[in-house]
Order: structure tokens, then sequence, then C-alpha cells
């Protein structure tokens, strides 16, 4: 089989390239051919490893300032013609779009269904249909703008009349997405957007976001008196959530290592301490190798997150809240400790029992880990994206 695999990124320590490699790794193997289109420039990681050697990958830059946003809407710009290039000379069986958003340009679904490929698409956040990007607004889960009625996000002041130009794309979007294409997606809540969306049941797939277990070598733990929490530091990952929930935990220390630095007039309980700019490459790992466990307040439906499956992968316990493929998932007390979203009581009773008991943190962790693995085998998630492929 012949599968072009559109991406933003395929950078090496990125989330979304790691899936994409993947998925690129697990087709390869099984003997397709695979063509990786980057929408984006060449970056540091190409001669880190043999990832672009091993590859086919084809990097296609979008300008994405708003003149040439808008003619690829309307026009066969230089993008667009080498986009259909790419479709004439490899001549793909499918076109998977990874991730589906309006990133990646209406008109590249619509030229990939024209030359005659099935076209699946794979949302990992709710940008497709949000403004925002992550369907969340007001502390809640916000799905206003998925059945199409755009300018509920000018009326609720997500956007100003400067962004209209996006909800043209996302309208544009939804229509591609309407007909003749095929969905992936990794939970229920996700289902339940994507049929608000205008897709029918029948062309929704259960894919999980795919994570390589086997790309994070195990080291020798020593576990310290702390939780951790890392990533994106904002409201719909539920930060503010956290800092409440250690206003009620004194005496149990929290490391904060975000993906930014915090704005300085955060005010924080003096057991939370930040740790600014490191990554997988400059201590990261270490921090949540010796945690207790890893806190994941995300409060929105959202698709697997990567910094869950790595904290599954060291055999941390987690804290979640019962949202989006958690809900699936997870069993409180057996894999994971499972919040109701914005059980502030809950969350600090959970982080207790877990802080007290270092053998029922164990056997969580590993329990986690086995749940890991179980969903990403690379021959199940191999065959479910067959699946995904082979629909009619």
């Amino acid at each position: 089989m012949k599968i072009v695999l559109v991406c933003e990124s395929s950078y090496k320590y990125e989330s979304g390239g790691k899936v994409v490699r993947y998925i690129a790794k697990f087709l390869t193997e099984s003997g397709n051919n695979v063509k990786i289109v980057v929408l984006s420039k060449e970056r540091d990681d190409v001669k880190l490893d043999s990832f672009y050697e091993e590859n086919d990958v084809y990097y296609l830059p979008l300008r994405n300032n708003l003149h040439h946003r808008m003619l690829r809407l309307f026009l066969k710009t230089q993008e667009r013609k080498e986009f259909i290039k790419v479709l004439e000379e490899f001549k793909p069986d499918i076109v998977h779009f990874a991730s589906f958003n309006n990133g990646k340009p209406p008109r590249f679904i619509s030229d990939a269904k024209r030359f005659g490929a099935k076209v699946v698409l794979q949302p990992w956040t709710m940008q497709f249909f949000c403004v925002q990007g992550f369907g969340f607004r007001d502390g809640k889960t916000c799905n206003l703008c998925a059945k199409g009625n755009y300018l509920n996000a000018l009326k609720y002041n997500c956007i100003n009349y400067k962004g209209i130009p996006t909800l043209i794309e996302k309208y544009l979007l939804q229509k591609s997405a309407q007909k003749g294409v095929v969905l992936l997606s990794s939970n229920t809540d996700l289902d339940t957007i994507l049929k608000d969306y205008g897709v029918i049941q029948k062309k929704i797939v259960r894919f999980p976001i795919p994570f390589d277990y086997c790309g994070l070598k195990e080291t020798q733990q020593s576990e310290r008196n702390y939780f951790v929490f890392y990533g994106q530091a904002n409201a719909h990952k539920g930060f503010e959530v956290l800092l409440k929930v250690f206003e009620s935990l004194p005496n149990i220390k929290l490391k904060i290592c975000p993906l930014s630095p915090l704005p300085p007039e955060i005010i924080l309980s003096d057991n939370i301490e930040i740790v600014n700019n490191v990554g997988w490459t400059n201590g990261l790992k270490e921090i949540i190798d010796n945690a207790k466990g890893v806190l994941i307040p995300s409060l929105w439906s959202t698709s697997t997150e990567y910094a869950l499956c790595e904290a599954l992968l060291l055999k941390k316990p987690v804290v979640i809240f019962n949202v989006g493929m958690h809900r699936d998932v997870f069993k409180d007390g057996f894999n994971a400790m499972v919040v109701e979203a914005d059980d502030i009581e809950g969350y600090v009773k959970a982080i207790q029992r877990l802080d007290q008991d270092i053998v029922f943190r164990k056997t969580i962790g590993y329990n986690g880990f086995k749940t890991l693995v179980k969903l990403n085998d690379p021959d199940k998630v191999y065959r479910q994206l067959l699946n995904a492929y082979a629909m009619k």
C-alpha cells in the first residue's frame, strides 16, 4: 500500500513528531511504501539519528501569513501545486493527515480526494473546530463551534474580527471533513464531538495517539519526596486547579516543569518549586524518574497526552481527571488515580493516598505501564489503522 503521511512536524523532540515517526515505523516495517510530507522547514534533528535516511521525507513549508492562507483557499498556489505534484508522482492509495486542523489547508484535503486517494483525518486536539485550539472556555469543555456556527467564537470573545479568516478556514475544513473521509478518534468523548461536527458514526474509527514505548530507555530510579507536573501550564491543562490542590497539601512537595516560563505575577505556595528550561535532553527524565508520581490534571476532552504516556512508561502512578481517553482506559485505584473533573478534594485525597503508601504507588505504576503497552502494541495499532484505511 502506498501512503502519504501529512504532518506539521517530524521533529524528534516534539510529541507530534514522535507520533508521526511511530506511525511511519510500523507502516514501513509492515511492507507499506510511505512518503512523509512535512508542512514546515527542515530542523536541527536531521542528523541526530537515522530517521531521515531511512524514510522518504518531503518538506513542503507553508507560508502562513494571512495573504497566502487566503490565496490557498481559492487559487492553486505554488504550495498546492507542489502537493498535487507529490500526489501525481507518488500515486498514493491513502493520504493520512496527522494531525487534522486548519494548519492543514482545506484544499489539500479536497485535492487528495479529487486525486482518488482515501483520505484519513486524525485529530489530536480540538483545533479542527476551536479557534483557541482546545475546546475549552471558562473552565469547561466547550463545543459551541463544533456544529459549524463559528460566529460563536466572535460572540463569546474567543477571537476578534481579525480572526475571521481563521473562521473561514475552519468552516471550509469542516465541509471537507464531512464528505468521503475517515476520522480517527482516540476516545468516546471525541466521538461525540465528531458527530456534532457532522461526521457520521460509521466513518469514525477508534485509533489511539500511538506511542512508541520502545523509544525511551529505563534507568535506575531513586524515589524522592515530591510529585511532578510538566508540560503546558495553562487552564485547559488544569494548572489553576493544581495550584488550588496544593494549597491543601502544605506538607507535600510539587515540582513544576513548565513548557515555557510562568508569568511572574503567579503566586505559588512554599511547597511548590518551579524548574524552568528542562526537557528530555537536559534533566526532565531524571526529575520524573525520582518523583513519587506524575500529576496530569487536564480538564478537556483530549486525545492521549504524551506526558501521560511518558509517565506510564517510567512506571509512575498518575493522578488524572475522568475526561477524554482517561474515561475509556483507566480504572481508579488500579492503573491510575482517577478523579471527577474539578473535584479538588478528590484530587487532594488521591495524592495523599499515593504519598502515604509506596507499595500502592508501585502497583499503580506497574499496572499503568501494562496498560500503555497493551494500548500501543505495534501489531494491534497497525491492524486498527488498516481497518481505517480499508473503510469504504
